[in-house]
């Protein structure tokens, strides 16, 4: 059932989105076909972007003052840039009296994050912000979470930064997550501790933005702190399985079980093998349900039907 706020679906709301890569495009894309207008926060200006007659703002992240100014009647800022720019940001929203802030926090459900995140980049600080915010008696500003599980794109030839996500880190790029499509190689985890097979939620970065662009016409007095979305949910082992029926050949693949993961991460780090560090410390997150939402509370609420797993691996990389 699809509960629609009347008056907010009457009335614009005027949206940042914080950021210009490719996440960031497609939410400005899917946002220019509703009713809402909505304008980018860059660092640099962007006339690409300006030629699609989207509004860009070049903005300085470490300044408050050209933050606040540039989010003046802004009602909700959607975020996709992370760590410190991320949290100056929310300072200032909250301050310009946003009403909501959906935070840079797609990939992983808010439950079960560890205390001492290897792959944390600022985001617990970020939430910790949201919540002081939240119930701050003066400047209160709601938020809300859109968990994704991992991009599609993460098996895209060039992986997430062949679309400009995750450009400053390894993870960003090719083969930085369970296989490689070009290589036909795969480093995978298939069970966790107690045997179970491991799942993984997936979602494209189109089927994404569709959405949180469809969410915008939901009562926001019924979002909740977390709202998760799914395109599809497939185990390691079948992940692997359609990559090979697409490739028509079997991966190069090597397993490593669940109690030993550890211990390569502490050998990868001996080695000063940063790469391998971050791949491994992406399958124990992996290992611990990080990705795998049994449970979405979006898909329901919205008219999206997201392209499966099997048709975007398919388009992307079948002969």
């Amino acid at each position: 059932m699809v509960i629609i706020d009347n008056e907010m679906a009457n009335n614009m709301m005027r949206i940042a989105i914080a950021g210009s890569g490719g996440l960031a495009q497609s939410i400005a894309h899917e946002i220019s076909k509703t009713v809402h207008p909505f304008i980018i926060l860059s660092r640099q200006v962007q006339p690409d972007l300006e030629t699609h007659g989207y509004q860009v703002a070049v903005v300085n992240y470490d300044d408050q003052d050209d933050l606040r100014f540039n989010l003046r009647g802004i009602d909700i800022v959607i975020s996709t840039v992370s760590g410190n720019p991320q949290i100056n940001l929310i300072d200032a929203a909250a301050h310009s009296r946003v009403q909501r802030f959906i935070p840079a926090e797609y990939k992983d459900k808010l439950g079960g994050r560890p205390t001492n995140d290897p792959s944390d980049r600022g985001r617990a600080a970020s939430i910790e912000r949201l919540r002081h915010w939240a119930q701050h008696p003066r400047h209160r500003m709601q938020y809300t979470v859109f968990g994704c599980g991992v991009f599609y794109e993460r098996f895209a030839p060039g992986g997430l930064a062949s679309m400009g996500i995750s450009t400053s880190t390894a993870l960003g790029y090719q083969g930085s997550y369970l296989m490689n499509m070009e290589t036909n190689t795969a480093e995978i985890v298939e069970y966790n501790t107690t045997g179970q097979a491991i799942s993984v939620s997936m979602t494209s970065v189109n089927d994404v933005a569709r959405f949180l662009a469809a969410a915008l016409y939901l009562d926001q007095r019924i979002w909740p702190i977390e709202f998760r979305m799914q395109g599809d949910r497939k185990t390691v082992t079948e992940i692997v399985q359609y990559a090979e029926a697409i490739k028509g050949q079997p991966f190069a693949t090597t397993i490593i079980v669940a109690p030993e993961l550890a211990a390569n991460i502490q050998e990868a780090a001996y080695y000063q093998d940063s790469a391998r560090v971050g791949r491994l410390q992406e399958l124990s997150a992996t290992e611990e349900r990080r990705y795998d939402f049994s449970q979405v509370n979006l898909n329901s609420l919205v008219n999206i039907q997201p392209v499966s797993f099997w048709d975007w691996l398919r388009t992307h990389w079948a002969p």
